[in-house]
């Protein structure tokens, strides 16, 4: 087993390592040698093991900064707020998604939802001090204003979706339009956001229009982790 002496170096090192981010590479690279120069011939095998070990706790630690550090901010006009979803998302529930965030993180009523920062999820309709309740998009009934995503980043006309539950929506799009499965529709409102995906088209050979059901690509049944878009006051 190793020493008292080369744990307590271990430790020293894993504390520099944390708040001083900047020397993280020697750091790491000084644990692995150390683990080999320290250890007597007998334990060298054991001291590998626990070296490795505390690299994995290291990389661990890097992972969940690197998230912490996201609360920094988007830019100068909006901070992203990382939170857990703790319950809805599934069943009589699909259109509602608890956090566990609230005001105490700066979180405030009509803050969007996403997905990585990538997919609109829904918006916060309540806010607790330690939680906050969202609305998913698609809830059954509401309206929203999507555009169709195009690679030529035209600006693409505003269509009307009315939610279906679940985080699906339903369109209605003239006949002639070229839409097929899989293709992509943003927030009209923030286009930096998907909003879902082209999943099913019904149409006949003399309608007018197609009927498009758009689905969001994150089932709310598996979200997990989520992130709060908040306007800096």
């Amino acid at each position: 087993m190793i020493s008292l002496q080369n744990k307590v170096f271990f430790a020293a090192l894993l504390a520099v390592l944390i708040f001083f981010s900047g020397s993280r590479a020697f750091v790491k690279n000084l644990i692995i040698k150390a683990s080999f120069f320290l250890a007597p011939e007998r334990e060298s095998r054991q001291a590998g093991r626990e070296s490795l070990t505390l690299l994995i706790k290291i990389r661990d630690l890097e992972k969940e900064n690197l998230r912490l550090q996201k609360a920094l901010g988007v830019n100068g006009k909006t901070r992203l707020i990382p939170a857990n979803a703790v319950f809805g998302g599934g069943y009589l529930f699909s259109d509602i998604l608890l956090i566990n965030q609230g005001e105490n993180a700066g979180i405030k009523i009509g803050d969007l939802v996403t997905y990585q920062n990538k997919v609109f999820i829904g918006r916060i309709a309540e806010v607790g001090a330690d939680w906050s309740k969202a609305v998913l998009l698609g809830r059954s009934g509401d309206k929203i204003t999507l555009r169709q995503d195009t690679p030529e980043n035209i600006q693409s006309v505003p269509i009307e979706a009315v939610g279906l539950g679940g985080g699906e929506f339903q369109i209605e799009m003239p006949a002639d339009t070229n839409l097929k499965i899989g293709d992509i529709f943003r927030s009209a409102e923030n286009p930096e956001y998907i909003a879902g995906v082209v999943y099913k088209i019904l149409f006949e050979s003399g309608d007018q229009f197609k009927e498009i059901s758009v689905v969001s690509p994150v089932s709310p049944v598996l979200l997990n982790e989520v992130d709060v878009i908040s306007k800096n006051e």
